[in-house]
């Protein structure tokens, strides 16, 4: 694959806050052309590549039918707006590529209807697109040419981590940032925690993390009944402490009190989710970035779904009732399974993948390591699919993650 050399960025926003971040990354980079718009609507103008709108609306239209409350009246009307939505979002895109002329786009997300046209769009114009996302580390961004999450390019072969230098760049990060609690989340009080437990952090209902890459457990209903089955499997008397993800709109009150009725199970959603991963023998997540978060912690992670760490070495993964019983039974009698790659995988995300700080504060090292990547043009040093590696760029001042996606 020949390289892309990019000298002109066009960023598509599609909210008022991204908006705000891609301008900042205008300002701070002054070497390349960078451009913004949001995302907004144009009139068809002519056929587009088969399957096209579909893959646009599916993200949105699973997120309609998880919602019990939709008839199929009301779903084919959402169905019949998004696509007409998808169509416009998806000209207008085109006409902004025409007008700007870029090298490469940037988007934040992927999933959702607007974000997902910039993707498709870029694909069939041939030009790489750059999705942000939040970080699976504390203090994070990810900007990634393949996707977010479990999605992006992160290795998921154990030689990669078995092999990888092991030079250290960036310390890593020793406490996670608090997950800002909605409304009816706010003022929930802690708990006395069990003296020994297994932490399981409820995840958004409604995400594309459960919608798209959970196969096997369908919803935090389904999770609850996996892990209690488990420990009644297992033979040991594990304690399992929940917490309700304090971001989440939906609540589960059914599950509070089926907790009530049940033997070492209880709800800690007052709890802070640092000290309930410290405190734990272990945690079980779909594929949260609490599991990232609790290796940081030096935690045995189990995840149920297709997680970014769901690698041998570094993280254990099962997919049915028996082999989470067998997960539990051994990290309850301290014998966890091992995980000798966890420290290659974690510096590999804090020394080279992710980009440092938040969005909200991006910082002078953030807006060159976004600056380096962009420069890389469409190449993924560590993937033999893009040839020969790329140098990573001169190290000055602080240091930069390497320009690689």
């Amino acid at each position: 694959m020949s390289r892309t050399t990019i000298r002109r960025v066009l960023l598509i926003h599609n909210s008022p806050r991204v908006g705000r971040y891609f301008t900042r990354l205008r300002d701070g980079i002054s070497d390349l052309e960078i451009q913004g718009c949001r995302v907004s609507a144009r009139a068809p103008r002519g056929d587009l590549p088969e399957g096209t709108i579909d893959e646009i609306v599916d993200y949105g239209m699973r997120r309609k039918r998880a919602r019990a409350q939709y008839g199929p009246a009301r779903l084919a009307f959402f169905e019949r707006v998004y696509r007409i939505a998808a169509r416009l979002h998806y000209e207008h895109v085109l006409s902004e590529i025409g007008r700007a002329e870029p090298d490469a786009l940037g988007v934040w997300g992927g999933n959702s209807v607007d974000a997902k046209a910039v993707v498709l769009a870029a694909r069939h114009c041939d030009l790489p697109c750059f999705q942000f996302e939040n970080g699976f580390l504390p203090n994070t961004t990810q900007m990634d040419l393949e996707g977010v999450n479990v999605e992006s390019s992160v290795p998921r072969d154990p030689d990669f981590y078995r092999t990888r230098p092991g030079a250290v760049r960036r310390d890593l990060p020793d406490r996670i940032v608090p997950r800002a609690p909605r409304r009816h989340n706010r003022g929930l009080s802690a708990i006395p925690l069990p003296e020994r437990y297994v932490f399981v952090p409820f995840q958004v209902q409604l995400d594309s993390q459960i919608l798209l890459h959970s196969p096997w457990i369908q919803g935090m209903g389904q999770l609850f009944q996996v892990m209690t089955d488990a420990v009644d499997r297992s033979g040991a008397p594990v304690e399992l402490v929940f917490k309700e993800h304090p971001s989440c709109p939906r609540r589960y009150p059914d599950l509070h009190e089926r907790a009530r009725d049940l033997d070492r199970v209880v709800f800690a959603s007052g709890n802070s989710t640092d000290d309930l991963i410290r405190n734990a023998l272990g945690v079980v997540t779909i594929n949260s970035t609490v599991g990232t978060e609790s290796m940081l912690l030096d935690r045995p992670v189990l995840a149920l779904g297709n997680a970014v760490y769901e690698i041998p070495g570094v993280a254990s993964s099962a997919r049915s009732v028996d082999r989470v019983a067998q997960w539990l039974e051994a990290v309850w009698e301290d014998r966890p399974p091992e995980a000798p790659l966890r420290e290659s995988f974690l510096r590999f995300l804090v020394d080279d993948f992710l980009i440092p700080d938040r969005h909200q504060d991006p910082g002078p090292a953030h807006v060159r390591a976004v600056e380096a990547r962009f420069r890389a043009g469409d190449r993924v040093p560590w993937d033999s699919r893009s040839g020969s590696e790329t140098a990573p760029p001169e190290q000055t001042g602080e240091p930069t993650p390497r320009h690689d996606v």
